[in-house]
């Protein structure tokens, strides 16, 4: 509940690169039954390593995408 309250601000491919190039999450291409792109979450090993706000760019990130 608190993360949806939080201020958003916009956010670059280019101001997360590094964050992006660790494929964590993506986006496949694909759609859900109601129109809206699906978020992939492929194996990643470290997933518990993933800090906090760096997870919530990313997720930030793709879900700005038109």
């Amino acid at each position: 509940d608190e993360i949806m309250h939080q201020d958003i601000i916009p956010l670059y491919a280019a101001d997360i690169q590094d964050q992006l190039k660790k494929q964590f999450a993506y986006l496949s291409g694909g759609r859900g039954g109601d129109g809206c792109p699906v978020i992939t979450f492929p194996d990643y090993p470290a997933f518990s390593e993933i800090p906090e706000k760096e997870f919530q760019n990313v997720l930030t990130y793709l879900t700005s995408i038109p």
